[in-house]
């Protein structure tokens, strides 16, 4: 066992430093990896103007982002979002402009930085794998990262919601799928309040979400030992049990095995991260104390993994 981790470890540093030679290109990779992705789904979802669904474009955009801040894959998937959904109906798109501006505020003043979230989850959430982003943004995130993360799931819901009511949007039908009959533009953009206020479903995803999210920050932040590793195992169980827990007691009905395997996919994506960018040794912990005229200081040393040969020139030192 202990050969084993030894190899782990081992690995983990030569993962970092091949990561850290190759940083600027590898976080450009991800950006361009990440716009294609969010811009391919908006488009896939709502193919309402040919112009932004051109191959040409998508990448140009794509490699645009890849040299910009994150933040701003977000803002060129909402130009490319609202352009589709001008297309198919003025309710929609002033419903969608007035969300993303309130958003865009929110995110601005509450943690600057995590708006990806509000372009990612949307994405993730269609694939039924949203518990890694919420994980990570519990790691890697501030205190108001739940913030964006909420903010994103809302962004799903009121996107599948359009999609789900597109020819009624769109003036092609006049009967929604409850029964109720809509034909006039304030009756269509009452349709959209309406669905938003009344979903069960949404309002679940977007609790559960936030509290898990804020639990994974305040126990990674924690005084102990593998702080962070607990804080994701506790996110692992939390999140699933608090979504099963809301499916319960309300009318929503979400199936047991995808609230599952999205916390077993968030799981591994997380601890690939955790493995790729923290290294503590925690076995050789120091714990020293010295004082002034004034203070008593105590300060807690944990020295990082080393490679064996960086160890042996240390010790030759």
């Amino acid at each position: 066992m202990n050969d084993l981790m030894q190899r782990l470890q081992t690995w983990r540093l030569y993962g970092q430093r091949i990561l850290a030679a190759g940083d600027p290109y590898v976080v450009m990779a991800a950006k361009a990896a990440s716009a294609l992705t969010v811009l391919l789904s908006v488009n896939a979802a709502f193919p309402y103007r040919a112009v932004l669904s051109r191959g040409l474009i998508v990448a140009a955009v794509s490699l645009l982002c890849s040299i910009l801040p994150w933040t701003y894959i977000t803002v060129f998937g909402a130009v490319f979002l609202l352009g589709q959904l001008s297309a198919l109906s003025l309710e929609a798109f002033v419903f969608v402009l007035v969300i993303a501006v309130i958003l865009a505020v929110l995110s601005y003043v509450t943690l600057p930085g995590c708006g990806i979230l509000l372009a990612l989850l949307p994405v993730l959430l269609s694939w039924k794998i949203p518990t890694a982003a919420v994980l990570l943004a519990g790691l890697f995130g501030g205190v108001t990262a739940f913030v964006s993360v909420a903010g994103g799931t809302a962004v799903y819901y009121v996107l599948r919601l359009i999609a789900d009511n597109a020819a009624v949007l769109s003036g092609a039908e006049t009967v929604t799928a409850s029964g109720e009959t809509v034909s006039t533009l304030v009756q269509r953009f009452l349709l959209l309040v309406k669905g938003v206020l009344g979903h069960e479903e949404m309002l679940a995803a977007v609790l559960v979400f936030s509290l898990t999210t804020l639990l994974v920050h305040l126990l990674s932040r924690a005084d102990v030992d593998y702080a962070r590793l607990i804080a994701v195992g506790a996110g692992t169980v939390f999140c699933p049990a608090l979504m099963l827990a809301a499916s319960r007691l309300t009318d929503v009905r979400i199936p047991a095995g995808t609230v599952i395997l999205s916390a077993f996919v968030g799981l591994l994506v997380t601890l690939a991260a955790l493995f790729l960018t923290v290294s503590p040794d925690y076995p050789h912990t120091e714990k020293v104390r010295f004082e002034d005229d004034d203070y008593y200081y105590f300060v807690k040393a944990v020295p990082k993994i080393k490679l064996p040969e960086e160890q042996a020139e240390k010790g030759e030192d």
